[in-house]
């Protein structure tokens, strides 16, 4: 039996390599949750790189990246969430964060927010980790997320 590290190297812009895929429906699957937990990693990763002493124009930087990060999970989802609704799983109430931030908005702006009649700018740290939370509330509601469950022992199951 041959060793993994024995293997020869692939040659990533070989043309004739040919990946066979048995269930097209599982591969798309499969890649559509990779890009959403991919999505959330860079939200986490923005979200924890912050100086311990920063600006006025330092923050508004670090908001508006994390803003655009939770858009870019917000775009791998939105499609998801459209599928959902057209098969009644979520409805329109279900789009609105807390403070009444419309994530379809939130997404299709890349992270930003209406703060006056037409005018929109990024939102602070804690709104755009709402609109982020909400985000997950929502891909848990469509099984897709980690579920913990309760059974009759008091005990937790962790669900993927």
């Amino acid at each position: 039996m041959s060793h993994p590290d024995d293997a020869e190297p692939v040659d990533e812009t070989d043309e004739t390599a040919e990946i066979y895929v048995a269930d097209p429906d599982d591969y798309a699957k499969t890649r559509k949750l990779k890009a959403l937990n991919d999505a959330k990693s860079h939200v986490r990763k923005i979200r924890n790189d912050r100086p311990p002493r920063a600006s006025q124009k330092d923050w508004e930087g670090m908001n508006r990246r994390l803003a655009e990060a939770v858009a870019s999970y917000g775009h791998e989802l939105l499609p998801v969430l459209e599928d959902a609704e057209r098969a009644g799983i979520v409805d329109t109430d279900d789009y609105y964060a807390r403070g009444g931030t419309d994530i379809r908005s939130f997404v299709l702006t890349d992270g930003q927010v209406e703060v006056d009649d037409g005018e929109f700018d990024h939102p602070n740290r804690p709104d755009a980790m709402a609109v982020y939370r909400h985000l997950q509330k929502l891909e848990r509601k469509l099984g897709l997320g980690l579920q913990l469950d309760q059974d009759d022992t008091d005990e937790w199951e962790v669900e993927v």
